[in-house]
């Protein structure tokens, strides 16, 4: 079977492009965690970015479940891993907790990232059981202009997940204006030429913004 796992940036350790898929935790307080009693060595995970695209898969190797567990006793299991090293993840940790710990192997990072048009609804790990679902989850879609719309940068305000995941690539997940980055702010894509003055979204005319900047410069030009 194959799984979408979901992550945050701040709690992968690597690059955007070549993030760490050797290993995965999972953690739930009041349950078990998704994927408990669903994972079996040999299957595929793939990884997504929170909020981005799938870049990465690698296949199960083994897997532990600890119905109860401390953050000290996950981290123990990470031991020879980046994710060991990673303390916000861990202080972000419940005092107690059910978890799951999965080893990969064959870690491969994708050529074209995938641009799914499924959404997790709220779970960080799907595995995906039907068909139906895979094909959701793992064929990209175009995202980035209107059904019917061939032109470029046509004028539509919402800007496609494609596009968004390029301008904050290109711009090191990093505030133009201010240089902070998540998670001390929330980033946001700004239109250089103000999209109320006839801006398009196309990547020359899109910058990286945290949330404050954003607001400030308003419909300012550049």
């Amino acid at each position: 079977m194959d799984h979408i796992v979901i992550r945050r940036e701040e709690y992968v350790s690597g690059t955007r492009d070549r993030p760490e898929i050797g290993i995965f935790t999972q953690a739930h307080q009041t349950r078990h965690p998704v994927p408990w009693g669903q994972i079996v060595i040999g299957d595929t995970v793939w990884m997504k970015w929170s909020s981005g695209p799938i870049v990465a898969a690698a296949t199960v190797q083994g897997f532990r479940q600890i119905e109860t567990c401390s953050a000290v006793q996950l981290r123990e299991m990470t031991v020879g891993s980046k994710l060991f090293d990673l303390s916000d993840y861990w202080a972000s940790l419940p005092p107690n907790f059910s978890a799951v710990v999965i080893w990969l192997e064959e870690e491969r990072w994708l050529d074209s990232p995938i641009f799914p048009s499924a959404r997790s609804r709220g779970e960080s790990w799907v595995p995906l059981k039907a068909p139906e679902l895979r094909e959701a989850w793992l064929t990209s879609q175009a995202v980035d202009q209107p059904k019917g719309d061939t032109r470029r940068g046509a004028r539509t305000r919402t800007i496609g997940y494609a596009l968004r995941f390029q301008v904050l690539r290109r711009d090191g997940f990093t505030c133009g204006y201010c240089g902070r980055k998540p998670p001390e702010v929330k980033l946001h894509i700004d239109h250089l030429q103000p999209w109320s003055c006839g801006g398009l979204n196309v990547l020359e005319n899109l910058r990286t913004s945290c949330e404050a900047c954003n607001l400030g410069k308003g419909a300012t030009r550049l």
